[in-house]
């Protein structure tokens, strides 16, 4: 899980918020001694860092289950794994792995790996990677019939580059993970992306005995408006008052249209100039990735610490 550089806002709103200055030393970096606390996030750990080292740190030194971001030299570390987080990466990449059917692991035609490095779309020396990205088998990515000016995006492998990213957020702020969104959509191969954001979890339990916890969801669609939705078991903004009905967000059992998310097969092979499915696939070319928000609402409400 790594983040890269967002100009300006994000660095200027983290000295707002009082966080400890890292020593200005050059190129110095330092992972923390003691386990890191949700609370003490976003936090600092580099300062005046190059592009290189800081490179070098996420691809082989620094330690994996959290968030990395790099901006302007200062590294920072700004979310971390939870059993939630990881439970969900898990359920959405079942989803997406439905139209693989029984294809042997080493044929098939859709690639679903989590944190895999791709250079960013705004400096070509730094890297990024998402929670989870989807991208062809090279072997099934169709020739286009014009050819694509220079070599296509790959990953940091020079692999297939992710068509559909997929990006959650536990401690992550809303703004720093729209901007991680934003900034994978400047990249024309992306076709889709979608952003997830657990909001922390209020003090009062639903029947089940589950904390009540808002959740919502972006999806960026090259060439349309993103799509918003607040899916979780209260609403984002709401107000819980002792005696009175706890607000909803309407998304209270499976199926529902409003609340389910529907992202082409045929985005996994877009090839400019051509969108189509590689011939002999078994594959709709009208099928669709399907994700119901409300399941995705109670398995993380499941597996939150109740």
């Amino acid at each position: 899980m790594s983040y890269v550089r967002k100009p300006g806002k994000f660095l200027t709103k983290l000295r707002t918020l009082g966080q400890p200055r890292f020593p200005r030393t050059l190129g110095q970096l330092r992972f923390p001694k003691k386990p890191i606390e949700e609370i003490s996030l976003p936090l600092q750990i580099g300062s005046n860092v190059s592009v290189e080292r800081y490179n070098k740190f996420i691809d082989r030194k620094a330690p994996r289950g959290y968030k990395y971001h790099y901006e302007n030299g200062d590294v920072f570390i700004i979310d971390m794994s939870s059993y939630e987080h990881s439970r969900i990466v898990v359920f959405l990449i079942n989803y997406f792995n439905v139209y693989n059917g029984g294809t042997p692991m080493r044929n098939q035609p859709i690639l679903i790996s989590g944190d895999t490095f791709h250079p960013s779309p705004i400096k070509d020396e730094e890297r990024i990677a998402p929670d989870i990205c989807i991208s062809p088998n090279e072997p099934y990515v169709p020739n286009p019939t014009v050819p694509h000016p220079g070599s296509p995006p790959s990953n940091s492998n020079g692999k297939s580059h992710a068509r559909i990213v997929v990006e959650i957020a536990h401690c992550q702020s809303t703004e720093s993970l729209k901007s991680k969104c934003k900034l994978w959509m400047r990249q024309d191969y992306v076709r889709y992306v979608l952003g997830i954001k657990f909001h922390e979890p209020r003090k009062i339990k639903d029947p089940q005995g589950r904390y009540y916890r808002a959740m919502t969801a972006r999806l960026w669609t090259q060439g349309a408006r993103c799509q918003k939705w607040d899916f979780g078991s209260v609403p984002k903004k709401a107000l819980i008052t002792p005696g009175k009905e706890i607000p909803t967000t309407g998304c209270d059992r499976p199926d529902i249209p409003e609340f389910v998310i529907n992202i082409p097969v045929s985005a996994v092979f877009y090839n400019p100039p051509s969108v189509s499915l590689p011939a002999g696939l078994n594959i709709d070319p009208a099928a669709n990735f399907t994700i119901d928000l409300f399941d995705v609402q109670q398995e993380v409400l499941n597996r939150q610490r109740n």
